[in-house]
């Protein structure tokens, strides 16, 4: 693969020198995170949709501050380009394939350690509009997230090792969410990330499934309420019948006869964490293989559209096994940020 350089003013570095800068970039990124988290914004701000809405800045400034100073175009830097509309269908059909396999991932998670993220976005739906919630936690973040991860970091990384440049970018990825929760599905979408824009050639294609999975997560969450309500009238209409059958069901579905989203969602996790290894793999397992295999299919196809099929499979061979990605101040960056998820969890 022959390397591509890019001129900054009067400047001109090779691939080496660029990765340096970037792993600097993800390094900026965790100290302001750390310094930020010393603020008490919380005290003042008590909508967790304008939360997460700061914390995307704070992801996304030290990326445009590279940006502006390398003197590098948005659309070169992150490979912002148009996409087939064939390819726009099989996106979307490829995400709804994919998605078992990430529900598999956060469930075997979930047997060792607590889903942080659920009251978070639950918090968001309930405090906001549909709109409002959809904006912050799918809109913003797959334009951010994915011009930091799969634009500016992994765009670089795989100018010179492009097979380790997925596996670390999506390391990178997982780690910064700060639990290992989230650490788990997010490093393994990451790779499906990275996969996905070599498939097309442009990180419009990831920006397309990343809003569709948190989407899908908003869609959910505006849709249990209407659940609740439901299922109170029909326990309602049970007592008033005396029905015990159905008031015994709804009772255990819900844990209890208390009718609010806290109640759903701590039922769902204690059902899930009371499950061993081999129940999640046997209740999630088959879908996600499956619909993964469906998914590798549709994958491929997008690939051939696009005329990257036969750049993905020689694209091991333009691994530049004497170079290095991770650099000094990435290391230190990667350390921090491992020993804040760890503590996250003993906390």
């Amino acid at each position: 693969m022959k390397e591509k350089l890019f001129y900054g003013g009067k400047r001109k570095m090779n691939t080496s020198q660029r990765i340096k800068r970037v792993n600097w970039v993800f390094a900026a990124t965790v100290g302001i995170s750390i310094i930020t988290s010393f603020i008490p914004i919380s005290t003042f701000v008590h909508n967790s949709a304008v939360l997460l809405l700061i914390s995307q800045l704070i992801l996304v400034f030290p990326a445009i501050i590279y940006i502006v100073t390398e003197k590098v175009p948005y659309q070169e830097a992150v490979r912002f380009r148009r996409i087939r509309p064939a390819n726009i269908f099989l996106l979307i059909l490829f995400t709804i394939l994919i998605m078992p396999l990430t529900s598999l991932v956060n469930a075997i998670s979930m047997l060792f350690v607590e889903n942080k993220i659920t009251n978070t976005m639950t918090n968001i739906t309930e405090q906001n509009s549909f709109v409002i919630a959809l904006m912050i936690t799918a809109l913003i973040p797959c334009i951010f997230e994915e011009s930091v991860y799969r634009g500016v970091l992994y765009n670089e990384y795989r100018k010179m090792k492009p097979v380790s440049a997925i596996f670390l970018s999506a390391f990178l990825f997982g780690i910064l969410h700060g639990n290992l929760n989230q650490f788990s599905y997010a490093f393994v979408m990451g790779i499906v990330f990275a996969l996905v824009i070599e498939a097309t050639d442009s990180i419009l294609s990831t920006m397309i499934i990343h809003f569709l999975i948190n989407g899908s997560s908003v869609l959910t969450l505006a849709f249990y309420p209407k659940l609740l309500s439901f299922l109170e009238s029909v326990y309602n209409r049970a007592v008033e019948s005396n029905n015990t059958n159905v008031i015994n069901m709804v009772t255990e579905f819900m844990g209890g006869t208390d009718f609010t989203m806290d109640a759903l969602m701590k039922n769902s996790q204690q059902a899930l964490t009371s499950m061993s290894i081999g129940d999640v793999l046997r209740s999630y397992g088959p879908m996600a293989l499956i619909s993964t295999g469906l998914a590798l299919l549709v994958y491929r196809t997008i690939a051939v559209n696009a005329d990257r099929w036969q750049y993905i499979k020689e694209m091991i061979h333009a691994e530049k096994k004497e170079q290095h990605l991770i650099t000094l101040p990435l290391a230190i960056a990667i350390l921090i940020c491992i020993v804040l998820m760890i503590l996250s969890e003993l906390v």
